[in-house]
């Protein structure tokens, strides 16, 4: 291999789960002598550890440009397309060669058939392998479930994947998950690579061994606000905890306020308002790197109240990071966070059911039982962080190329 090109849309200046994921590629790539060059977001303005990110990409890859309720995903499909491949048109061609290797850690389908397009634009002497991570299975979303056509969605992603291999057979397509990689496979017809998720933050979060629990043990909700992560559970959870002795403190990030009245969270938001308290604090909107990995420092058990209907294959970026970190998780049964807790012996309490009762209930277990947990979840977090990590990623990559 002769360099690697790490090209991520998702990149800005916010930080967070991307900066941090693609932090720890590229460390393995400096460690293993491997050149490595990174493209961004427009604004993107931080270093990947300490490489300049070259700013590129101008949409967020769930950014939309349809105007029809009826043909939106069409639209979408191409619009976006010809978005992302006039962003690919600006990185000088002849600087890649066949020998080279470009890898996407964030794409749907709005982005990978102008992937395909790039490619057959260059000559064959000079045409990179390129490495597609699809994470998403967005047409199963929460908020297109009301939207007409949505079933268009899974059609593009075949038609892009198979039109990819046509242009490049060397292409790898992967997926985070074992459920993912099955379902893609058979939605394009082409077999996916399981790799792993590598978000590790126990080198972010330094004191997480020698934290104790407080005498008012803290909760944490953080990342995106959804019903598909339980959101809407949230006040329900809170009240029926608030006779616990100690009384817990629940610590809530309400991150995307703008997107809050389109999912029909917005009453959810302010019965969470109206309890706030010294039991129940509210952070807002995106956070800077240092806030959001500071919440979770913090916390005592970390609260995934998600969905088995999405997270039953979808991976989740709050569960790598807090499994990581050794944190006390309270997750909803079915899920990948659940399958995933049972196989490395984490400190893990799984609800019996997706229900507010229920996860409440679990959360009542996980205080109850806090101490063995933190100890099993201490324990199982080395051996996950090793399995989890950009060594694991690379090698299968690597290996992957040579199967190809």
């Amino acid at each position: 291999m002769r360099k690697i090109y790490i090209l991520d849309p998702q990149l800005h200046s916010i930080g967070g789960h991307n900066l941090n994921h693609d932090e720890q590629l590229v460390r393995d790539l400096v460690r293993r002598d491997i050149p490595v060059k990174i493209y961004g977001r427009l604004d993107c303005r931080v270093l990947c550890e300490g490489l300049t990110v070259e700013p590129l990409f101008t949409m967020d890859v769930f950014s939309e440009v349809a105007k029809d309720a009826h043909v939106w995903a069409i639209e979408n499909f191409h619009g976006i397309n010809e978005v992302f491949f006039a962003d690919l048109c600006r990185i000088p061609a002849d600087q890649f060669t066949a020998y080279d290797f470009v890898y996407f850690p964030n794409l749907i389908q709005n982005q990978l058939y102008a992937v395909s397009i790039w490619l057959s634009k260059m000559p064959l002497e000079r045409r990179p392998v390129v490495g597609i991570m699809l994470r998403w299975l967005n047409h199963a979303m929460d908020y297109m479930q009301s939207r007409a056509n949505k079933d268009l969605i899974a059609f593009y992603y075949r038609f892009a994947a198979q039109r990819l291999i046509a242009v490049q057979p060397r292409a790898l397509l992967c997926s985070d998950t074992f459920e993912l990689t099955q379902i893609y496979s058979k939605i394009t017809g082409i077999s996916f690579l399981e790799l792993p998720n590598p978000m590790d933050v126990s080198a972010l979060i330094p004191d997480v061994c020698t934290h104790k629990a407080s005498s008012e043990p803290i909760i944490l909700y953080q990342g995106h606000s959804s019903p598909l992560r339980g959101f809407h559970f949230l006040p329900d959870i809170i009240e029926r905890c608030a006779q616990l002795n100690p009384r817990p403190k629940f610590l809530i990030q309400v991150q995307n306020e703008a997107d809050i009245k389109n999912t029909g969270l917005g009453e959810y938001v302010k019965l969470l308002e109206g309890l706030k308290g010294p039991h129940v604090e509210l952070v807002y909107g995106n956070l800077e790197s240092k806030t959001y990995y500071h919440m979770l420092s913090v916390a005592d058990i970390v609260l995934l109240p998600y969905s088995p209907s999405f997270y039953g294959y979808g991976s989740s970026g709050v569960f790598t990071e807090a499994a990581s970190a050794g944190k006390v998780i309270v997750v909803s049964p079915g899920t990948v966070p659940a399958r995933l807790g049972k196989e490395h012996n984490l400190g893990v309490v799984v609800a019996t059911k997706w229900e507010p009762a229920s996860i409440a209930d679990a959360v009542i277990e996980a205080l109850k039982n806090y101490e063995k947990l933190k100890i099993k979840a201490l324990e199982g977090a080395a051996a996950y962080r090793s399995v989890e990590c950009a060594s694991v990623l690379w090698d299968r990559v690597f290996g992957g190329l040579h199967h190809v």
